[in-house]
């Protein structure tokens, strides 16, 4: 018994399963905002193993309004990161060479809310009214909207709720059709009594939450970052077929880093959120996959609004494994 009790200790220290261990890759990934259902994919692939399996060690680091993905990237402190499609165009057109490897979100999610019995039914009605607006890319997507509409209106800036727009202080808010409705309704407003703008319904649907890393690592090890982009896209997958479990595990992780939430918020948004990584026979696309025609649209808006002046090619900007971007 003892020799067996040796043998097996011999083996499990061996060099052989030591290298094995050393074989995963470290990799640090920022998400673009805190732990919550918008990153279910890759929280569950880290805790479901799916990343070791694909030869990564991967550590999650949780977003906020102090870590901007573009500089965590370029500064080498996050080897990949989630960002909204027009962020990183504009960053590309400012000399950061980031690369998108994979499209997650095929739709915006991104929605003016407005109560009815303020009068507002039209994106006219929006002239002179006061528009809550989060301080991110939440605010270029407002001014823009309204500049390509004529829409003369005040923006208010704040850092995140919907208070101010609950408590009347202005007209109409913007937040996330999986996000903030949610959390209007939750708050006591009924449906009915809101009218909602959805961008994507005014030729502004510019896909969402991308996967991005710096051109050098891609040009350094595209298999790493294949892997990383089929591990989370496994992740997903979990995700969306382990509701209950994913909602758990992402509650944990809120309650450690201090995050205000709960299961049914977490649950309404992680449905919210499925509807914009695989929208229901709207688009003729893979999942993972840029669409060509989605990003010449938003290159079209930026350089309308003179947000860049200057376009990259398509080529150039998304370097996904999923070949059928030309469509």
């Amino acid at each position: 018994m003892k020799i067996l009790l040796f043998i097996f200790l011999s083996l499990s220290f061996s060099p052989f399963c030591l290298s094995q261990q050393k074989q995963l890759k470290k990799v640090n990934f920022l998400p673009s905002w805190v732990a919550q259902s918008q990153f279910a994919g890759y929280y569950m692939a880290k805790e479901k193993g799916i990343y070791e399996k694909y030869g990564m060690d991967v550590t999650i680091i949780s977003g906020g309004y102090d870590k901007q993905v573009s500089e965590y990237l370029k500064e080498g402190k996050a080897d990949f990161g989630t960002m909204y499609l027009t962020s990183a165009i504009k960053e590309r057109a400012d000399s950061i060479n980031l690369v998108n490897i994979g499209q997650v979100f095929q739709q915006s999610g991104i929605m003016f809310v407005a109560k009815k019995e303020s009068g507002i039914d039209r994106i006219e009605d929006f002239s002179g009214k006061k528009i809550a607006v989060w301080r991110t890319v939440l605010e270029e997507m407002t001014v823009g909207f309204l500049n390509k509409n004529h829409i003369n209106a005040d923006v208010i800036r704040i850092n995140e709720g919907v208070n101010i727009f609950l408590k009347n202080a202005v007209d109409i808010c913007v937040g996330m059709s999986y996000n903030e409705y949610n959390r209007l309704v939750n708050f006591g407003m009924n449906r009915d009594e809101l009218s909602v703008f959805c961008l994507k319904d005014f030729e502004m649907g510019f896909p969402e939450d991308g996967i991005y890393c710096m051109e050098e690592t891609i040009q350094e090890d595209p298999v790493l970052c294949e892997n990383f982009v089929k591990a989370s896209m496994e992740g997903w997958e979990y995700a969306f077929s382990h509701r209950e479990e994913t909602v758990q595990v992402l509650r944990k992780i809120q309650k450690q880093e201090n995050i205000s939430d709960n299961l049914t918020h977490l649950t309404w948004m992680l449905d919210g959120v499925q509807q914009l990584i695989k929208p229901a026979g709207e688009k003729n696309v893979d999942e993972g996959e840029l669409l060509k025609t989605d990003y010449e649209k938003a290159v079209k808006f930026l350089l309308d609004e003179k947000v860049i002046d200057m376009e990259t090619e398509f080529n150039n900007f998304y370097r996904g494994f999923v070949k059928n971007g030309q469509r």
